[in-house]
């Protein structure tokens, strides 16, 4: 908060005190009821008699408003303000007011008989009706500075009581805020601080339940899998999740947003009911849905497996939810999308040269002309950076990384894209989600399968509940996001990224050591997607995941070589990818790796090795796509090993690499009982067998790169 001329000596002390008591997560656990079993017009404040500043005043004398975001997850009435008085030093007269988000004085009023420390409070002549869900800001008026502050203290966290909640920094922009002079709407921040100001809430219990979902409906997109979609439920306060009922038992709970549930781990060929009821903040369940049935598909061909699944998004069958996709191949198990970020279009032999290495989708592009969209069409090359609306345009693109020059966050965006002036304000920038709002509204295409890249900010530097608004959308913990994403990847270049060694250490806890390799792009980056993508979700990602991976040195100096980018891609695929990706440029400009626009249409010998070993990649995995487009199975083979089991045609497909500590050695994998216990198994795409008994096999990797698919007949 502090500018230099009044920022304290004892500043540093207090950032490491970091958040003392009341710190809580920013959404209360809820009970059957939720918090609310309290009597009718009961009167509630966020902060309690034990939650007390880490100073009780701050050297800062200058005359500033302080200020507290909050939000109510129930309808009531603002009555008053409160605020904490560390020290008789803070002196003059207090003024307390209620905002609206954008600034909009409420309401206000003058304290009178003030103690010397403690709580200070004073009523409003008329309280204040509020919104359940708004965020509104609390703010009093130090005309002489010298208030109590605890610095840190919304670091990722908020505070709780009952309905109200303080909000952590970051679910609506930076909480602890601050106005410097003879009082307004407080809108700077500093350092997460709160400043123990807070009001007076009354509001009745909510005993209003949600109406019933409505339109159930059931599909069998596999053998062991049933997806259900229904529409919206209301309620008084808002819809806060959804319960998903298999007969009579409940097998899911899923966020207020999300309209539609994959129920996995089913037996083949049964018929399975379900119904769905609402629930509200103050847990209210609903009436139950229409009932809606479906039978699961018959087994594949040779059967398959007993193991539990591992969550997914569904399949090819997945994209049938999008118009856009109909006819195409992407709906069928043959098809696995393998695609260029930056691809040029503006010559037909660079897609012939794409279209040879097995590109077969472009998330980017780059100097189009009119010719563009049919020689995408002739080269069938499906465009996810188009308008979305069919032909070769299967998708379009939201703007790439925006998380990382717009930030996350609700403040109005200019229309500005990365540079200046993206953010009002713009320091910091907290506008993304509006733009992503924009950029949807903008589309007029709620069926668009809408593609997004993003960068360091959603995987590495935010928070938990950021990442899942940012994947979600819609079906997020943010009732305020519109968007629905399809396909959504990311980008940290471990190998050649400048900044990661020191990065990754930081925000990962990777060891310095074991910062540049392959393991990476799927132990964190793949593992970090899935998990926002999934939250709230049993597990399974809205969207279909991937990591884009580089194709040469992206810092000055850095260099990547054939066998680095076979092992990266890989390793996104067995942590679940469901596209390969690349991307067309390199900065680094040595003589390994000379800098290029175009990796793949750039004939120098210094590629030569990268654009054959792409190719081949490519290919193994177009001709392993039936495979790589099953749900793939639960068992740990080593843990020293990241591994992916998949069943089709009556074999056994095993997926491994060596998980990040390890840089080479021999490993003993242990077979599910269900498969052979002795017999010859087939090395994938290296021309070998290996003969194993016991039900265990042994085999080497050479390298942190390397990995090996297995196939075994059951």
């Amino acid at each position: 908060m502090h500018p230099s001329r009044y920022r304290p000596h004892g500043l540093l002390w207090l950032l490491a005190l970091g958040c003392l008591t009341a710190c809580v997560d920013e959404t209360p656990a809820p009970t059957e009821m939720g918090e609310l079993t309290r009597s009718v017009d009961s009167e509630v404040s966020i902060f309690g008699a034990g939650t007390l500043p880490a100073t009780s005043a701050d050297p800062d004398v200058a005359s500033v408003e302080l200020g507290v975001k909050f939000r109510a997850n129930v309808p009531g009435v603002v009555s008053g303000i409160r605020f904490y008085k560390g020290s008789s030093a803070n002196t003059g007269l207090h003024v307390g007011s209620l905002w609206s988000r954008t600034g909009q004085r409420l309401a206000t009023a003058t304290f009178t008989n003030e103690t010397a420390t403690g709580w200070q409070t004073v009523r409003f002549t008329t309280p204040v009706s509020i919104t359940a869900n708004t965020t509104y800001v609390a703010s009093y008026l130090a005309p002489a500075g010298r208030y109590a502050s605890t610095s840190g203290f919304f670091n990722g966290q908020g505070a709780a009581n009952g309905p109200l909640t303080a909000l952590a920094s970051g679910v609506d922009g930076q909480n602890g805020v601050y106005v410097y002079g003879s009082g307004g709407f407080p809108t700077q921040s500093y350092n997460h601080s709160n400043y123990f100001v807070d009001v007076l809430f009354t509001y009745s219990p909510d005993t209003t339940a949600p109406t019933a979902p409505g339109a159930l409906a059931a599909t069998a997109p596999s053998p062991g899998a049933i997806q259900l979609t229904w529409s919206a439920a209301t309620d008084n306060t808002g819809v806060t999740g959804y319960r998903v009922l298999r007969g009579s038992t409940q097998v899911a709970s899923v966020s207020g947003g999300t309209l539609g549930y994959l129920d996995t781990g089913l037996a083949p060929s049964t018929l399975y009911t379900y119904t769905v009821k609402a629930q509200d903040a103050a847990g209210n369940v609903g009436a139950a849905s229409n009932a809606a049935s479906a039978t699961t598909q018959p087994p594949p061909v040779g059967g398959g497996l007993s193991l539990p699944r591992v969550p997914w998004e569904g399949g090819p069958p997945f994209y049938a939810a999008y118009p856009a996709m109909a006819g195409t191949p992407w709906l069928t198990e043959d098809f696995f999308p393998i695609a260029y970020w930056g691809a040029y279009t503006d010559t037909e032999s660079r897609l012939i040269t794409d279209k040879a290495h097995g590109i077969n989708a472009f998330l980017e592009t780059y100097a189009g002309n009119a010719s563009s969209a049919g020689w995408m069409r002739k080269h069938g090359i499906w465009n996810l950076a188009g308008s979305g609306t069919g032909g070769e345009a299967v998708g379009a693109t939201f703007p790439d990384e925006a998380d990382m020059w717009a930030g996350p966050g609700w403040d109005p965006w200019t229309g500005n894209y990365a540079g200046y002036d993206v953010c009002l304000p713009d320091d910091p920038r907290r506008c993304g989600f509006t733009l992503y709002n924009t950029e949807y509204q903008r589309l007029n295409n709620p069926a668009a399968f809408i593609y997004a890249n993003v960068g360091k900010g959603a995987l590495m530097w935010w928070g938990d509940r950021d990442r899942e608004i940012a994947l979600n959308g819609a079906a997020g913990p943010d009732s305020r996001a519109n968007w629905r994403l399809g396909m959504v990847t990311g980008d940290i270049y471990f190998y050649t990224d400048g900044n990661i060694g020191a990065e990754a250490v930081n925000w990962f806890g990777i060891p310095a050591s074991e910062v540049r390799r392959a393991s990476n792009y799927g132990e964190v980056l793949m593992k970090n997607l899935r998990t926002a993508s999934s939250a709230g979700n049993n597990g399974n990602p809205r969207s279909a995941l991937g990591i884009v991976v580089e194709l040469g040195g992206q810092a000055t100096g850095s260099t990547l070589n054939a066998n680095q980018v076979e092992g990266a891609v890989w390793s996104t695929l067995i942590h679940e990818a469901r596209v390969v990706a690349y991307f067309s440029h390199v900065f680094s400009n040595t003589t390994a790796n000379p800098s290029t626009t175009d990796v793949l249409n750039d004939t120098r010998p210094a590629y030569q090795a990268t654009r054959d070993r792409v190719k081949a990649v490519n290919a193994q995995v177009q001709s392993l796509a039936r495979v790589l487009n099953t749900q793939s199975y639960v068992w740990q083979f080593n843990p020293k090993l990241s591994t992916m089991l998949k069943f089709r045609d009556g074999s056994a497909y095993i997926f491994a690499m060596q998980k990040r500590q390890y840089t080479s050695g021999s490993y003993t994998f242990t077979l599910p009982l269900e498969l052979p216990a002795s017999g010859t198994l087939e090395v994938v795409g290296e021309g070998r067998t290996l003969t194993y008994s016991g039900g265990t096999f042994t085999d080497a990797f050479a390298a942190e790169y390397t990995h090996h698919i297995y196939r075994i007949v059951k």
